[in-house]
């Protein structure tokens, strides 16, 4: 079969312009050192990655630097970059955006108007509004709601049962309540079961990493934005998935809006869930910076991002507390001692040790290991140490042209002994009581840490997040001993997030569970 050139020639001019960017791209950071790819096929993502988590990771950033070159698929070559000035400037500058293939997925899940597609003045007054509801005076409000929830875990977690005890059922179920209770004002069964169920699937299915999945991402990723965003539309049962959420998360979101919104309009106390506070704003000012649909369109937002990214933070401290009962028996003493604020309440930061083992949680295991980046501009990426290139040049910056594809090593930086010790590779909560932590300008919102990324997409939450793993987690360590059983382990495993598994790649902490209380 012939074709003519007029019927290829749609096709031909897309991917022409792509190599002939891929090719400029290269070009500027060509001199960048970096490990050979294993196949010009999947380059080195396969390394970095699936299965053994960090391993390559660990090797190449004390072999070649705080920033080194590595290849995609299809011979594109990319930037790994766990630089602390670096970071900072790519996260803070607008010289970068989400990839092309971030950008596309976070439409599918969470509809147009969500916060992590907006731009501009759009975006800032979105995230201005609903700040405004994450502060840290708003956040003590929900302090009731997270101690009920983190109870309900104690009430439902029997030692009985079993020898050994996924956790990870009751904790996930326990941040998807709470998230719901705080932000939507209800419970989960309140919802519609379709979109608990459909929330439910979508986080699943989204927890995969292979050499396929990889593949098809990068594949996706060279396609037009517009030609990319419109294959959801296709006939099969993962595009009837996705459509079928948003549709579901856009009919739940309308309903609660306009229930919250009528409430206030009559003068009726809606109550003190974020959904309210932003109805009752919207009715009380006449300027249109936010609106009902603003609100609405971060429902599916608020379910997947505040529930299992939570979870897996708190598993992974009770790991390292079953590893170390010492810490774990010390951390318990302070929990006992319950210091309260002037009002009666536990005063949950005036808790050292607790909080300390919760930086260190997130140090370690970021849910999020790595992000991506594309430079909308041709630019250049200070760095805060120079680097070597390949032609003995010392680099203090680094080029970079338009559509430059960049990894932002969060996991990277926060190993990196120039930052945070020697023992950068180990668990240990006394680097945060000893003041061994970087005092330098903040990168992340939260301890320097980058656990809740950084710049204008900082989680909008994290304050929530971190009140609610001192919350549950002193609930369980002060009811509780957790150790690990001999017969099965827990792995951490990059499925999107970073997943405990067990030694098949399942989603699974067991504990062995004794009641101390």
């Amino acid at each position: 079969m012939t074709y003519s050139a007029t019927a290829i020639l749609p096709f031909l001019v897309p991917l022409g312009l792509v190599l002939f960017s891929t090719i400029r791209q290269q070009r500027s950071i060509q001199r960048i050192p970096g490990p050979p790819p294993s196949s010009w096929l999947l380059g080195n993502m396969l390394q970095l990655f699936l299965p053994p988590y960090g391993y390559y990771d660990d090797i190449w950033r004390k072999t070649y630097g705080t920033v080194y070159r590595f290849q995609g698929c299809f011979g594109r070559d990319r930037l790994m970059i766990s630089d602390p000035l670096a970071l900072q400037h790519i996260l803070n500058s607008g010289e970068f955006e989400f990839a092309p293939i971030f950008d596309t997925l976070f439409r599918w899940l969470f509809g147009e108007r969500n916060m992590a597609v907006l731009k501009g003045e759009e975006h800032r007054n979105l995230r201005t509004a609903w700040n405004a509801a994450f502060t840290a005076g708003a956040v003590r409000q929900y302090q009731p709601i997270l101690e009920k929830v983190a109870q309900g875990i104690s009430e439902k977690l029997d030692p009985s049962d079993s020898p050994a005890i996924d956790i990870c059922p009751l904790i996930s179920s326990a941040t998807v309540g709470s998230t719901t209770e705080v932000v939507f004002g209800c419970a989960v069964d309140d919802l519609g079961a379709e979109f608990v169920e459909s929330n439910s699937n979508i986080m699943a299915s989204s927890a995969s990493q292979s050499s396929a999945q990889i593949l098809i991402d990068e594949f996706g990723g060279l396609l037009p934005s517009w030609l990319f965003r419109r294959t959801i539309y296709l006939p099969t049962k993962a595009s009837q998935a996705l459509r079928t959420h948003v549709e579901l998360a856009s009919r739940e979101g309308w309903r609660l809006v306009h229930e919250k919104m009528d409430a206030a309009k009559q003068g009726l106390d809606g109550g003190d869930d974020v959904y309210s506070m932003l109805c009752e704003y919207i009715c009380a000012f006449t300027n249109k910076s936010l609106r009902p649909e603003d609100i609405v369109a971060q429902t599916s937002v608020m379910m997947i991002g505040g529930s299992d990214t939570t979870a897996y933070t708190l598993v992974w401290a009770l790991v390292e507390l079953a590893k170390n009962p010492e810490l774990q028996d010390s951390l318990r003493a302070e929990i006992h001692g319950r210091p309260r604020t002037s009002r009666g309440d536990v005063a949950y930061d005036s808790m050292p040790l607790l909080n300390a083992t919760i930086k260190e949680s997130l140090r370690m295991y970021p849910v999020r290991p790595w992000t991506y980046r594309v430079a909308t501009k041709d630019t250049f990426i200070p760095l805060s140490q120079s680097i070597l290139s390949t032609n003995g040049e010392r680099l203090s910056q680094i080029q970079v042209k338009k559509g430059q594809l960049v990894t932002l090593g969060f996991a990277s930086y926060q190993k990196l002994e120039s930052r945070w010790g020697e023992d950068s590779g180990q668990f240990n909560p006394g680097r945060w009581l000893e003041s061994r932590v970087p005092q330098s300008a903040a990168i992340g919102p939260y301890a320097n840490l980058l656990a809740f990324s950084g710049g204008s997409h900082t989680c909008v939450g994290w304050r929530l997040a971190v009140l609610e793993m001192q919350v549950i987690l002193s609930e369980l360590i002060d009811k509780f001993a957790f150790s690990l059983p001999v017969e099965e382990s827990i792995e951490p495993r990059y499925m999107t997030n970073l997943m405990p598994t067990n030694a098949d790649g399942q989603k699974r902490a067991a504990f062995c569970v004794k009641r101390v209380l």
